[in-house]
């Protein structure tokens, strides 16, 4: 079973169970765009979003699905050649609610998955940048926290601030290139230092409308 498919089932089992222990509580959906500043580890620059949340997640405990979009730009190495990857955020949260009023303040944790596209390199790139330029699937424990603001019953304009821990990003491209060099030269390659621990960390920053029904 991969990363994304281990991820999104455990991401709808705790959407799952939460909704299903309590009773009549309103639906919410949110529209959002983001600023995701990501660990320069990663080879991958600052990048604006956009995205979705849905999901019980208004109630003082409650849950939502999230899915965010951002298309962060990549050095590929050679004669300052650039590129887009496409960024995909997907996970299932377990939210707290502080009943305030017109302001209420939240709190949240997640598990998911961050997917990045590949993305071609020249010939002549570094091979820690070609590893880190191929398709990513990657596990993601996630929390932040924010606040909504009541416009009326039914609308809300929610803040956001998040970090994800990404698993394996650097650790696996590191990998990669040890192994490579080892083939090549027929003589071992020492692991990676506990340093590169295999795990990078985005931030996101976002602000959106969330309707209840």
């Amino acid at each position: 079973m991969s990363f994304l498919t281990k991820s999104l089932t455990a991401g709808a089992l705790v959407v799952g169970l939460i909704s299903i222990s309590s009773t009549a509580v309103d639906a919410d959906l949110s529209l959002y765009v983001a600023n995701v500043s990501f660990d320069e580890d990663a080879n991958l620059k600052d990048s604006g979003g956009f995205g979705l949340r849905w999901g019980k997640s208004s109630r003082i405990i409650g849950g939502e699905t999230s899915l965010l979009i951002a298309r962060p730009e990549r050095d590929l190495g050679v004669d300052a050649l650039k590129a887009n990857a496409t960024a995909l955020f997907y996970e299932g949260r377990l939210m707290v609610n502080i009943p305030l009023g017109q302001i209420n303040p939240f709190v949240g944790v997640g598990f998911g998955a961050v997917t990045i596209t590949s993305t071609n390199v020249p010939t002549g790139t570094d091979e820690t940048l070609k590893a880190l330029a191929n398709l990513q699937t990657n596990s993601a424990f996630s929390y932040g926290g924010g606040a909504r603001y009541g416009l009326n019953d039914k609308i809300d304009l929610r803040l956001d601030v998040r970090q994800y821990i990404v698993f394996s990003v650097q650790g696996i491209a590191a990998e990669q290139v040890r192994r490579q060099v080892e083939e090549q030269t027929g003589q071992d390659i020492p692991a990676i230092p506990a340093a590169n621990d295999g795990t990078v960390k985005y931030n996101e920053l976002s602000i959106g409308v969330s309707f209840k029904f």
